[in-house]
This record gives structure tokens, C-alpha cells and sequence, in this order.
């Protein structure tokens, strides 16, 4: 491993994306914005991640600016209709494009949450948010899932002569083995891979969640070179004390979505695939095989963390695609009925 292979910059994109745009830095007078940060320090007190305390903040920063523009400034002006309305406001054309149904649901929900809080403190004697209805995501089937053999060419994919290649191995034979989101393994320590049980830790995952995921020997054996024998090489780069994040850049920094981003691009192009790969196209891919190879689906459900059934039995649909497909091309019926034709 001495070829040092450098990552990339992360390409500036052009062009407006199709969500709705954060909030300007503005903060009101009213004494809206006291119990929003109110709220805030408490989520911060209770341990929320602080992904989910910027989304606190953003969605009710949003609203807020709402209500004020149309002349209210106090909690006890805020009506079920006056949330209602703002409601409305979302599913209006912004820019040309209306809103997502998740773009709507996340600030929706951010706004029952918060006066949810509100009524266990004791500091609103009603809640307006009870009754608002909030839409219902689609629990829309995988766009991708990559066959067995693509996804071995992707794990092959890495130069394993350089040190960002051997991490990028590293990187990906964790996702493929766990499934496990994104900002969970941006946000995995070293202390959470349990060498010899071979399980890794995932600690305050989604839903505020712990669990352990046992991880196939050689998976663990790469992420196991990589802490001993790569890792210390990028800390030596860094220049504040090191945290002990699990993966980081060659040059000591921790890996960031897009910088992720980058990562499935540079491996993609590598492996030869021509399609558009997530960490979500592995962790689709993972649920879909282990459904195909046998594995009951309660085992999927507590391996992907779901907190419903209901959800990991999306993949029975798919697998249920892939048989049609199996089943046309090779039962004698179907074969015998396409010789038929002319």
C-alpha cells in the first residue's frame, strides 16, 4: 500500500434543487422565538442528535416567519386554523415545483412535536397541532437494487495499493454487510467495532436506538486493517485532537455526506456500473438478497433497525419482481407459450 491515491474536490453543483429552501439567519423579537430555543436546549438536554435539533430549528424557524407575516407574534394566537392555513402554504408552487409529501410531512411533524412539548411543560393549556393532519409518506419500492454479481464488482472496485482505496474497501464492505444508514456510519467511533465478537455498535441510531449488528468475517477483516493500519495514518494529519471517528479523509477530516457522495461516484466508475449507487442502493440491496437467500424477515427488520414490519415487507415485493422475472424465462409453460408466438 504505497500509492497514495488522493481524494478528489467535491464539483460545485449547479442549478436550484427541487426542495424547500432552508431559512435565512433571522431571529424575531416575539416570544416565539424564546420557546423555540427553549425547546432546542431541551432536545439538546435530552440527548437528540443535531441533525434532528437543525431540523427542529429549521422547521420552526420557517413557520414562525410564517405566522409573523401575517401579524401573529404569540403562542396563544396560534390556532388549529391558523396551522391549517400554514399547511396549505406548503402544498403551494415554490420556485415552479410544489412541495415534496415528505418536505411537508417533516415540517409538519417538527410543528407537532413542538407543541407536544409545549402542553407537557404546562406552558400552552391547548394544543392547536392535536388534530393537523400530516400526509402519509409513500412507501414507494427501491428505485435500484444491484444484482449479487454487481455488487461484488463494486466491493472489488477499490485499489487496495492505496491507502483512501483500502478505506474505501473498508467503507463499503460495512455498508453491503450491515445496511446501515448513512449518517450511521458517518458518525460510527472506533470504540463501536468490536473486533473480536465481530459486531459493531450503533449507538443513538435512527429513532434514538441502540443496536448491535454482526458484521461477516471479511468485512470486519478490512474495517480491522484499516483501523490498525490506515487510519493512523490520516490522524497523523489532523489538526485538532483526534475524536476517534471511524472514517476519515486522507487528510484527517471527518467523511461528510457529500463527500460520500464523491465516494459511490469515484467506486461506481471503478466498478464499471453504469448507475446511480447509494449508500441506500446497498443497504436496499443487502435487505433484498438476504430476503432471496432465505433469511426470515423479522431477522431484516431488527438488522435494518425498522421500527415497523411493515416497512422491511416492502422488500418481499421486490424479490417478488425478480421471481416474475426468473419464473417467465424459465417455466415450460411461459417458455412453450413464447415459442408459440411468431
Amino acid at each position: 500500500m504505497t500509492e497514495q491515491v488522493l481524494e478528489r474536490p467535491i464539483a460545485k453543483t449547479t442549478g436550484k434543487p427541487k426542495r424547500i429552501p432552508g431559512p435565512r439567519a433571522y431571529r424575531g423579537d416575539s416570544e416565539l422565538w424564546d420557546f423555540k430555543d427553549q425547546y432546542l436546549e431541551w432536545l439538546t438536554a435530552s440527548g437528540f442528535s443535531v441533525f434532528t435539533i437543525k431540523g427542529a430549528h429549521a422547521c420552526l424557524s420557517w413557520f414562525f416567519r410564517h405566522v409573523e407575516r401575517n401579524g401573529i407574534d404569540r403562542l396563544a394566537d396560534i390556532t388549529p386554523e391558523v396551522l391549517e392555513a400554514y399547511s396549505l402554504s406548503l402544498r403551494e408552487l415554490k420556485n415552479g415545483q410544489p412541495a415534496s409529501v415528505r418536505a411537508i410531512n417533516y415540517r409538519l411533524v417538527a410543528l407537532k412535536g413542538f407543541f407536544r412539548w409545549l402542553i407537557q411543560r404546562g406552558l400552552i393549556l391547548f394544543n392547536p397541532a392535536e388534530e393537523l393532519e400530516v400526509p402519509k409518506l409513500p412507501q414507494d419500492l427501491p428505485h435500484l437494487i444491484l444484482t449479487q454479481r454487481e455488487v461484488r464488482r463494486l466491493l472489488d472496485a477499490p485499489n487496495l495499493r492505496s491507502p483512501v482505496g483500502y478505506r474505501d474497501k473498508a467503507v463499503l464492505e460495512l455498508f453491503y454487510a450491515t445496511g446501515i444508514r448513512t449518517l450511521e456510519l458517518l458518525t460510527l467511533k472506533v470504540m463501536d467495532i468490536d473486533v473480536p465478537a465481530r459486531v459493531v455498535r450503533l449507538r443513538q441510531g435512527k429513532n434514538r436506538k441502540d443496536r448491535a449488528i454482526p458484521v461477516p468475517a471479511v468485512a470486519m477483516g478490512y474495517v480491522r486493517e484499516y483501523i490498525e493500519k490506515i487510519r493512523p495514518s490520516f490522524v497523523k494529519h489532523q489538526r485538532v485532537k483526534d475524536d476517534g471517528t471511524l472514517f476519515l479523509n486522507y487528510t484527517g477530516g471527518k467523511m461528510t455526506k457529500d463527500r460520500l457522495t464523491e465516494f459511490f461516484r469515484r467506486n461506481v466508475k471503478l466498478a464499471g456500473l453504469n448507475k446511480h449507487v447509494t449508500a441506500m442502493t446497498l443497504r436496499h440491496s443487502i435487505a433484498s438478497h438476504l430476503l432471496e437467500n432465505g433469511m426470515e424477515i423479522r431477522y431484516i427488520q431488527e438488522l435494518l433497525g425498522h421500527e415497523k414490519l411493515s416497512t422491511t415487507q416492502v422488500y418481499t415485493k421486490v424479490t417478488l419482481t425478480g421471481l416474475r422475472k426468473h419464473f417467465n424465462r424459465h417455466h415450460p409453460r411461459e417458455k412453450r407459450e413464447k415459442q408459440k408466438k411468431p
